[in-house]
């Protein structure tokens, strides 16, 4: 439905906001008079009949019921008053308008969200580009009735009471001091449990299963002049280390797998806590941040499963069996984005990218653009000559893309008179 706000400029006069002709309560006048912060506003009752806000009690009740919802009433003019923040009453009245609600630059969300719970305006009206980042009212509401909760944790029909609770700290997470806990030991599961001691340090020599051969990979991996092959056995080797053969560290030691272990077990046990309180599970399934949870402890259980069903460690020769398991390690990588889940900020950034997605498009072509005209520029001016780097436009589209993005990597370079 789309609302509206109308001014009868034959009725009134305008000085910037303000209306200056007086009006009176006649309950037959089509036209009720607010002011809402120092601003007047005249709002046609007719339109407020299906958005059950404030503002429609205010427009279709007696004079007497107004006088109970106002701070007050100027019998001379007619005006209702409203002792409301006068920054945000344009974006309110605005919403009654146009039917899309924006939120004010450099105004504090809390602030914002005091005023719209004044109005009783719904959340789900804020428009795309100004969300705020909460639960939606709807995802709270649906919890308050206490046996739609029951039915929703149908066939886990248990402590119902306990899991309400949980969920209204999750909704509530800001002030929450239940939830700051909870996400507080999610961080610190996802920084320190996966990404400092599982993937940083279990990348390390020194912290894997035989971190003898550690000095071998710091002499191997050292800038010399000598440039070593590491996988040929027949290369000439580091006289220091004469038996070493360099292997991939992908075997940590057992304290950083246990570690692991621990941490996938908390994120399991969140996301399985957060399935059986939400009471719609197709919907938890499809929202994207769930979906990002579901990528973080899918790869191990995959992991964990592939010697049950054959691959086994004496089949790591085999290149697809290794891709299957390369891929499953790379996507661990998704659990970085699980801390978007315990972090306003990141999220308002994302919403920001989201909201942007059409300025950051056509920048992406402008620069795409770019990219292949210098470089197809490139390759017809340097392509005849011997070992030219422009020995195709892709490759002269990395020379591009370093200069755009940098200074020049130095690897390619034009070696014509026209540079």
């Amino acid at each position: 439905m789309r609302r509206d706000l109308s001014w009868n400029h034959a009725i009134c006069g305008i000085q910037g906001t303000h209306f200056i002709r007086a009006i009176t309560t006649d309950p037959n006048e089509s036209y009720v008079r607010l002011n809402i912060g120092g601003k007047s506003y005249y709002v046609r009752k007719e339109l407020y009949t299906e958005e059950r806000t404030l503002m429609h009690d205010i427009v279709e009740s007696t004079h007497e019921q107004r006088l109970a919802m106002v701070d007050g009433c100027d019998p001379s003019t007619g005006e209702y008053y409203l002792e409301r923040n006068s920054r945000l009453a344009d974006h309110i009245v605005d919403f009654f308008a146009t039917g899309s609600l924006h939120r004010p630059q450099n105004m504090c969300i809390e602030k914002f969200k005091e005023e719209l719970e004044f109005w009783r305006i719904s959340h789900e009206q804020m428009a795309s580009c100004c969300t705020l980042p909460t639960c939606s009212s709807s995802d709270v509401d649906v919890f308050t009735d206490r046996s739609l909760f029951r039915l929703a944790c149908n066939p886990f029909d248990f402590l119902p009471g306990d899991f309400l609770k949980i969920h209204n700290h999750q909704c509530q997470q800001q002030f929450s001091q239940f939830f700051r806990w909870f996400s507080s030991l999610a961080v610190f599961s996802l920084k320190f449990g996966k990404f400092i001691s599982g993937l940083i340090l279990g990348s390390m020599p020194e912290f894997q299963e035989d971190p003898s051969n550690a000095s071998a990979y710091h002499s191997m991996h050292a800038k010399t002049s000598e440039k070593l092959h590491k996988f040929l056995p027949s290369v000439t080797k580091n006289e220091e280390f004469p038996d070493f053969v360099y292997r991939p560290t992908d075997s940590p030691m057992f304290t950083l797998v246990l570690l692991e272990y621990v941490c996938i077990g908390w994120f399991t046990f969140e996301y399985v806590i957060r399935l059986l309180i939400y009471p719609k599970r197709g919907e938890f399934l499809r929202k994207t941040l769930n979906v990002i949870d579901l990528l973080t402890i899918l790869p191990f259980y995959l992991e964990l499963c592939l010697p049950v069903i054959g691959v086994e460690s004496h089949f790591k020769e085999i290149t697809g069996a290794m891709l299957v398991v390369r891929i499953l390690r790379v996507l661990k990588m998704a659990r970085v984005f699980k801390l978007a889940r315990y972090s306003s900020s990141l999220q308002t950034f994302g919403q920001t990218l989201k909201a942007s997605i059409t300025e950051l498009s056509m920048l992406s072509i402008f620069l795409l653009t770019g990219i292949i005209f210098f470089s197809t520029i490139m390759y017809y001016l340097e392509k005849d000559e011997p070992h030219s780097d422009f020995y195709s436009i892709p490759a002269a589209c990395w020379w591009c893309v370093v200069t755009m993005a940098t200074v020049g990597y130095g690897d390619a370079k034009p070696v014509t008179v026209c540079e």
